[in-house]
């Protein structure tokens, strides 16, 4: 759990002058809030927002010829422990899960009230999890789950994936080096590099992971 520092550095992005003249103002009468800048885009203020070097980020998700959730990929590329926390209009599991994958700390509807956002950015500066308070938990908890699944798959090379598949399969090491042409230690070597990849700590592990995958 991190520490709260005594200053945070809050960015807005918001397109709509009114929208981010209110929030600016409502979020500097807050103690320890100091607002760093503000603009109606990410891609044109990319060197402003580098400069003034925020610890939170407000993006509104639908920015004048520009996604917030998308544009927000690239301020994170820049800013890797950037805390963004995306504002929507329209709020859905599917935007939220974008959200994450986005990099977003935090997804929350424009409809909330200055002082839950106020709650939301003191969350996100001190616990490293996902936040989107107006998602039951349940369906919270499975776009987290499903977000952590399709990073760590992605670390996987494409033979380590046939592999995986082959396993949901019921196949033997045998059987997979016969199918993929290659030879029973090669299959034992990718196994033990899946499982690596994955965080597995075993051969049964790694069976349920790969039915589970085969499932969803």
């Amino acid at each position: 759990m991190a520490i709260l520092p005594e200053l945070v550095k809050v960015f807005i992005v918001e397109d709509e002058d009114l929208v981010r003249d209110t929030l600016s103002q409502s979020l500097q009468l807050i103690d320890n809030f100091q607002i760093a800048g503000a603009s109606a885009n990410i891609s044109s203020s990319l060197s402003i927002i580098q400069s003034a070097m925020p610890d939170v980020c407000i993006v509104d998700v639908r920015l004048q010829n520009e996604n917030g959730i998308e544009a927000s990929k690239t301020l994170k590329k820049l800013l890797p422990n950037l805390k963004i926390i995306i504002l929507s209009g329209y709020f859905n599991e599917t935007l939220a899960a974008t959200a994450l994958a986005s990099g977003a700390s935090a997804f929350l509807s424009k409809s909330i009230a200055v002082s839950h956002l106020v709650a939301a950015i003191f969350h996100v500066m001190v616990h490293n999890n996902f936040y989107a308070p107006q998602l039951p938990d349940d369906v919270l908890e499975g776009i987290i789950i499903n977000s952590k699944t399709s990073k760590r798959l992605c670390a996987l090379s494409k033979r380590e994936k046939e592999i995986l598949e082959l396993i949901a399969r019921e196949y033997s090491t045998r059987q997979i080096a016969d199918k993929l042409g290659i030879s029973e230690k090669t299959v034992r070597n990718h196994k033990s590099n899946i499982m690596a990849k994955l965080g597995i700590t075993n051969h049964v592990g790694l069976i349920k992971y790969a039915y589970y995958m085969a499932m969803i």
